[in-house]
């Protein structure tokens, strides 16, 4: 059976909001602090990256990515970091990545990206724009 696409499943998330954040925060806000703890909690690889439906997943060999709660985020590759900047919207499901000054690799993923079926340990998304034709698979180290 295919799981319903989103950050996770609604029905998860909203049997989770009574043990998230504080009582005083909106549904949205702890939708977005949920997805900012899932975020934030270790590193990233990018498992698969395709674009105009080429697989370019070689290109990000080597290269883990940190979130932090701050909106940074980091690209780590070896002894290398170059940082950017990201943020989420629990409504739109959405993550939004720049890296201003990183090498061609990184900048392919400076988009907005709406999540379609992601995990605890997963994160899958496509552009917002459909006029950029990629697919993006984040898998937690």
């Amino acid at each position: 059976m295919r799981r319903p696409s989103g950050l996770l499943p609604k029905y998860i998330i909203m049997c989770l909001l009574p043990f998230l954040s504080g009582c005083g925060k909106s549904v949205e806000e702890q939708q977005k602090d949920f997805i900012v703890g899932i975020m934030t909690n270790g590193r990233w690889t990018v498992q698969v990256f395709a674009e105009q439906n080429t697989d370019l997943s070689a290109e990000f060999v080597g290269y883990e990515f940190q979130f932090l709660e701050s909106g940074t985020v980091q690209g780590i590759k070896g002894t290398a970091v170059t940082e950017g900047s990201w943020s989420a919207s629990a409504a739109n499901y959405t993550i939004t990545s720049n890296f201003p000054t990183g090498d061609a690799t990184v900048k392919r993923l400076n988009v907005v990206w709406k999540l379609t079926n992601s995990t605890l340990r997963t994160v899958e998304a496509r552009p917002v724009d459909n006029l950029r034709n990629a697919y993006l698979k984040l898998a937690k180290k």
